[in-house]
């Protein structure tokens, strides 16, 4: 018998985008400022609110982003060069937007757990990389340590966003995440990860915020934008970085797989 609450159940048809986005530091970090004399080319693939893609493109490089969500799409307009407004599965019209334009960097970041098959996708997608492009997957950690602790209670709840997001479909270790990305025909230059201390605390910040409000983006740039966070950035996160680089299976927020193809 299911004993799943109406508050978990999922809708998927529900146009919504909750979620606190930022520049993840793991996965801009695998990007080096752009010098070279032609433009540099990024595709962000379910670019979300554009917050990784304006950090990208403030390097030097021409982003272009898909994104299903309407409401995130308009949001994200202004932060890159193009914007693809549609499902990332539609790969027909995909390919009719993206024409013969190929791509130094393909970017997942958090995309591939809501994919029923996220390998034929990344394989559809590395056909727009250029030769010596790296394609960067970010994929959340199921094995971090807060899961770990919920599984030892026997507890498994979704939510509404995080690792344990109520629409992921795909669940991935960094073993696994390795797999993928090499399953797809690509060979593995990097590993990365961001950080899980802080962020553990993200549900109570949010709500300090009342991030927890449908719609409230208002408060999530005030977040974003807060000294507090700077201050975040620049001081904690490279101590929490040490802390969990010996130990990342169990410390990783994100896995950052960065490969090319083979």
């Amino acid at each position: 018998m299911c004993c799943t609450g109406a508050h978990d159940m999922i809708n998927l048809n529900k146009e919504q985008y909750p979620y606190l986005e930022e520049a993840y530091v793991g996965l801009i970090k695998q990007i080096p400022p752009h010098t070279g004399s032609s433009p540099g080319m990024v595709l962000d693939v379910a670019c979300g609110l554009g917050t990784v893609a304006q950090a990208i493109q403030s390097k030097g490089y021409t982003v272009w982003g898909i994104e299903r969500s309407e409401a995130a799409a308009r949001e994200a307009f202004p932060k890159m060069s193009r914007m693809i407004h549609c499902d990332i599965t539609q790969l027909e019209k995909v390919g009719h937007e993206i024409g013969g334009q190929t791509f130094d960097y393909i970017i997942f970041s958090h995309i591939l757990e809501h994919l029923y098959d996220p390998l034929s996708i990344l394989k559809h997608y590395l056909t727009f990389l250029k030769p010596g492009g790296r394609v960067i997957v970010a994929v959340p950690n199921v094995a971090v340590w807060t899961n770990r602790l919920s599984l030892l209670f026997g507890r498994f709840n979704y939510i509404d966003t995080g690792v344990m997001d109520r629409t992921h479909i795909r669940f991935f270790t960094f073993k696994t995440a390795k797999e993928l990305v090499r399953a797809a025909g690509c060979s593995i230059v990097g590993v990365d990860y961001d950080p899980f201390f802080i962020r553990a605390f993200l549900p109570l910040i949010k709500r300090w915020y009342r991030l927890d409000r449908p719609g409230n983006s208002r408060n999530r740039k005030e977040l974003q934008e807060s000294p507090l966070y700077r201050r975040y950035l620049k001081y904690v996160y490279p101590v929490e970085y040490c802390l969990g680089y010996f130990l990342k299976p169990l410390f990783a927020f994100d896995i950052i797989v960065v490969a090319t193809k083979a």
